[in-house]
């Protein structure tokens, strides 16, 4: 695997991942008031390929998201486009984000057929899978979308029916012709267009099961980790390792279980494709619950979509402390540091120095 032949964030991401609970990224420091057992939380790497780290973070979003949808049911779709476009898309990057776009205009122009009354305006929250169970290049969506939207008055208008074929054939238009607005001078492009017209005459594929339809807003936390945002492959799913070649697995509609074997550098080159560009957004909000408008409907949301910061941990960082390994206790926080300390200090202010018992490697 040639260093030029990899984007930068591609080195970039791996580098942190590589870094995952190094001493270098830095870490928290408890004490147990109750028995004197001191605890060093070494930070994760944020790397987007890092499981661990993903995990985290999704069960904190959808936690966050759960408490934020409208008090309206929502449903599960998943939107994809045909393998003759996936090439495209990997070559031009950019597309990604056109196909996000098209996905919030689509479900509006559904929604909206037979409302009588002017445009409907869903809320949608949109997550990028560009990965299939096999870690091969498919970029495909997965949408929580309120069932009905808003109209003019902002009044919510329900409705329970989704016309599957009138958004099968909406989707293949709005990705169509906005791949082809993005890719104006290219013939080749447009050419393949027009063949994917005449190919697909019921549509582009969506997947929208009717044991998808959630009406209860404890489901969401789950239902989001588990179907709608997780990576390209979980630990649980690795099934061996010799050194050389990597076994994982994945299930197919039926539940049956496939194992793939790769080299550990084709694993490796399926697993940093799905890297984003740096600064791409895989999850974006559309419609009544895009920024620039949720506020029009604030009155139907119990609070904004909002993830706590490490702001909001400095000023109480008591309220995420862990509880005692060694008695169950609630632990108090003690101490922060960014990176490996620099000089001797007393405690308190900078840990004195690595092999100080408060460092103790015993619980880490």
């Amino acid at each position: 695997m040639e260093k030029d032949n990899l984007r930068d964030v591609e080195i970039t991401e791996v580098d942190k991942m590589l870094s995952y609970k190094d001493e270098s990224r830095g870490f928290f420091a408890y004490r147990c008031e109750h028995c004197g057992t001191t605890l060093i939380v070494h930070f994760g790497c944020n790397s987007r390929i890092c499981s661990n780290c993903g995990k985290n973070h999704t069960d904190k979003w959808a936690k966050s998201l759960q408490n934020a949808l409208f008090n309206v049911p929502h449903r599960h779709a998943v939107l994809t486009i045909p393998d003759a476009l996936w090439t495209v898309v990997r070559n031009n990057r950019f597309l990604l984000k056109v196909l996000m776009d098209a996905a919030i205009t689509a479900i509006n122009d559904t929604i909206s057929r037979k409302h009588r009354n002017g445009r409907l305006t869903a809320g949608a929250v949109v997550v990028l899978h560009p990965f299939s169970k096999s870690m091969g290049f498919n970029p495909h969506l997965h949408i929580l979308v309120t069932e009905g939207g808003f109209d003019r008055h902002d009044n919510f208008i329900r409705q329970a029916y989704i016309p599957y074929g009138v958004l099968r054939k909406t989707w293949q238009y709005q990705v169509l012709t906005q791949f082809k607005a993005a890719l104006p001078k290219n013939i080749v492009f447009s050419i393949l267009i027009d063949r994917l017209f005449k190919k697909y005459r019921e549509g582009f594929y969506v997947y929208l099961p009717k044991e998808a339809r959630i009406t209860n807003k404890k489901r969401i936390a789950k239902y989001v980790a588990r179907y709608i945002r997780h990576p390209a492959v979980a630990n649980t799913r690795l099934h061996r390792y010799d050194g050389k070649t990597v076994t994982f697995w994945y299930g197919d509609h039926d539940g049956t279980r496939h194992f793939v074997t790769m080299t550990v550098r084709e694993f490796i080159q399926a697993l940093i494709q799905h890297i984003p560009d740096r600064n791409f957004k895989m999850i974006r909000y559309y419609g009544a619950y895009s920024r620039r408008i949720k506020g029009k409907y604030s009155k139907h949301l119990q609070r904004s979509i909002k993830q706590a910061t490490f702001d909001d941990f400095l000023k109480n960082p008591n309220k995420w402390a862990p509880t005692c390994p060694n008695c169950g206790e609630k632990m108090t926080f003690v101490y922060y540091e960014k990176g490996p300390p620099k000089e001797n200090e007393v405690f308190g202010c900078k840990l004195p120095d690595w092999s100080h018992p408060m460092l103790s490697p015993r619980y880490n």
